[in-house]
């Protein structure tokens, strides 16, 4: 049987993502799920334009989710708000077929305040990854040459992220914060062909914690270095999957319940490093997440442990100020999780941004783009190329009511 494929148009869910191993796996399509579907690079906020970066970024007027012992510098007199939108552009290529997509979501909402006076918190909503792909296929009919039979799979769904934050100084040197959660959602897959349709629908849930640490030092000279370290331990996750077949050619319908191997979220391990001058801000991250508990139903895929190198670097353009506008930049590394018949999936990306006061608020704009590099020519190249908009803004309280 010959077959031949058609490049994949791809959907979105609440965050930008193309479950890119999904697309290139078409001999398993109606029931490759890898893992949970790509994870959100970041959700945006001010600091969108320095490349993913912030575990060691503690400042005013940044509501830090990357680690939660950094929100201790926030305005004390303010219930500081995030809320953030995105857009993005991507187009792929799959040897000689290119296809492209534009989507556009919200993806980032949180509230950050001081409980005690050296007891804060942040109250949140972000995407933690997404599953959006369509893809068909077309395969000769054996013994009926020129004849074809389509296939066409699709794939929407994804999971999202409702934390609260509790963060606490020890010392003004020192912070300590813990991060508790849940992650939820819904992933559906199908497969049509002729008049049949096969629905796999997974509903997910999982509790989702992390730890942070925060120590700053040599804050009375012209430079104050920062040093940061998270860890998010790995927690499985829990099922209630549905099979659904209908054919509308015969009225067959089939609704039944069908079991799935345990997935478990990745154990997570960062640290960072910051350097803060009189107009620059430097940053480095190092993230590991590791696969392992996780492992695969089919010979040709299996999980490999993550590696993410970010650097970012602002500049503020009038540090006598109490509030300035800075400029942004960044570049990133790192590997995707999913190994497909040995050939591995690499990225590379670059950010440049923008953070502008107004009265009470900042109104950030960061712009990425994103070059997946593979190890052979037959696996999908993807390229993206996406703008977010963060608005932080603050509610003034009366300064009585935290004394």
């Amino acid at each position: 049987m010959k077959r031949h494929y058609r490049i994949p148009l791809l959907l979105c869910s609440l965050c930008t993502a193309s479950l890119t191993a999904v697309a290139q796996n078409t001999t398993n399509l109606p029931t490759s799920m890898y893992g949970v579907g790509e994870l959100s690079a970041g959700d945006g906020g001010r600091y969108a334009g320095m490349g993913n970066t912030g575990i060691a970024l503690n400042r005013t007027g940044f509501l830090n989710t990357l680690n939660p012992a950094a929100i201790t510098r926030m305005d004390t007199a303010c219930f500081t708000f995030d809320v953030g939108v995105s857009a993005s552009y991507a187009r792929y290529s799959f040897l000689s077929e290119h296809s492209s997509n534009f989507t556009g979501n919200p993806n980032r909402i949180s509230m950050g305040f001081r409980v005690l006076p050296r007891w804060y918190a942040l109250v949140g909503a972000a995407p933690y990854s997404s599953v959006g792909y369509v893809i068909q296929t077309e395969e000769e009919i054996e013994g009926m040459p020129g004849n074809y039979t389509y296939s066409l799979f699709e794939g929407t769904g994804g999971l999202y992220r409702c934390y609260v934050t509790n963060a606490f100084a020890l010392s003004r040197q020192l912070s300590v914060g813990i991060n508790l959660g849940m992650i939820a959602g819904t992933v559906t897959q199908s497969e049509t062909q002729e008049s049949a349709v096969v629905k796999y629908e997974s509903s997910k849930q999982a509790f989702y914690a992390d730890f942070g640490i925060h120590y700053e030092w040599g804050a009375t000279g012209q430079r104050k270095w920062a040093a940061g370290l998270v860890f998010a331990p790995s927690l499985p996750i829990s099922h209630d999957n549905t099979l659904t077949y209908s054919n509308s050619s015969t009225s067959e319908n089939l609704d039944k319940g069908y079991h799935s191997r345990t997935q478990y979220l990745p154990m997570h391990l960062g640290t960072g490093l910051s350097i803060t001058t009189e107009r620059w801000v430097l940053t480095a991250d190092y993230n590991y997440l590791d696969w392992s508990r996780n492992s695969s139903s089919y010979t040709s895929m299996k999980y490999e442990n993550q590696h993410k190198v970010n650097l970012g670097g602002s500049y503020i353009t009038k540090p006598r100020l109490a509030r300035s506008t800075e400029l942004m930049g960044g570049i990133g590394f790192g590997n995707s999780y999913i190994n497909l018949k040995g050939g591995k999936m690499q990225y590379l990306e670059a950010s440049v941004g923008a953070s502008f006061p107004i009265r009470y608020s900042y109104l950030s704009l960061g712009a990425t783009w994103r070059k997946q590099l593979n190890s052979r020519s037959n696996l999908m190249q993807e390229s993206r190329f996406s703008l977010n908009l963060n608005l932080t803004f603050g509610e003034r309280i009366s300064r009585a009511k935290l004394k």
